[in-house]
């Protein structure tokens, strides 16, 4: 009897800031260019905070990979300053 592995994927959630959005069309655009990336799970884009929240796995897909997914879309990732989001950019080493 063979026996099979089970891969269990952690999944990453990251909140990005995004400039250029002016309503709900621009929202629904970038859930749809995030959503088309291979191994994003979900995406929610929000017009009161410019923030799309995603959830992917990041042994199929990368932070940067979802930012080129962005700009592809006609939009910008806007990088947190330091403690905007409740981490550290490491820029400062703080």
């Amino acid at each position: 009897m063979q026996s099979e592995a089970i891969q269990r994927t952690t999944l990453q959630t990251e909140i990005m800031k995004i400039g250029g959005l002016q309503g709900a069309a621009c929202a629904s655009k970038i859930d749809a260019a995030l959503g088309a990336v291979t191994g994003v799970r979900s995406v929610s884009t929000s017009m009161d905070t410019h923030k799309a929240t995603v959830t992917f796995d990041p042994e199929l897909v990368s932070k940067q990979r979802l930012t080129v997914a962005i700009a592809d879309a006609g939009y910008e990732y806007i990088k947190s300053a330091h403690g905007e989001d409740g981490n550290c950019c490491g820029g400062c080493g703080g």
